[in-house]
């Protein structure tokens, strides 16, 4: 009987033990890109707090935030910025956009995620990911309404990736 408990207990811990590393946060906390880059989010968003950096291919991205709005803002390696994406709410969305989805192929799909993407010398887009089954899509759509463009993202990468083109 002993015994028993004794594997029993070891199990336990085991399994604790395990459960902490899955909990283990990817990102570097200890990331500090060079100065140029912090100076220009200073430059684009002085309000920034909580400021956390990563690497993204070639780009440097902040997560922070800026009022009650968390933000990853992207940033290339001349500190230029790129772009900020920002999860917004389907009932904070234009209304040309959101009647556009409503009325177009992927409407009876589920939205798992919108965001709003900002670049500094193009307008807003507006991402809808959405799935059926095992299919997702990320759908670009204009802020007036227009789908831009479409992305298969099932089984892949579902970054935004900056389209600097």
């Amino acid at each position: 009987m002993w015994r028993f408990k004794f594997s029993a207990w070891a199990v336990v811990l085991l399994m604790t033990a395990l459960s902490f590393g899955a909990c283990d946060n990817d990102d570097d906390d200890t990331f500090v890109p060079p100065s140029n880059i912090t100076e220009a989010l200073k430059q684009v968003y002085p309000a920034a707090q909580n400021i956390e950096w990563e690497m993204k291919g070639a780009y440097y991205v902040a997560d922070c935030w800026v009022s009650n709005d968390e933000l990853e803002v992207w940033f290339d390696a001349n500190a230029n910025w790129i772009m900020t994406e920002m999860d917004i709410f389907f009932e904070n969305l234009p209304t040309a956009v959101s009647t556009a989805y409503q009325e177009g192929n992927y409407a009876n799909w589920v939205i798992d995620d919108l965001t709003k993407l900002t670049f500094p010398q193009k307008p807003e887009e507006f991402v809808f990911e959405v799935q059926q089954g095992g299919q997702e899509r990320a759908l670009y759509y204009s802020e007036y309404g227009g789908l831009l463009r479409e992305k298969d993202i099932s089984d892949t990468d579902n970054t935004h990736w900056p389209d600097i083109s």
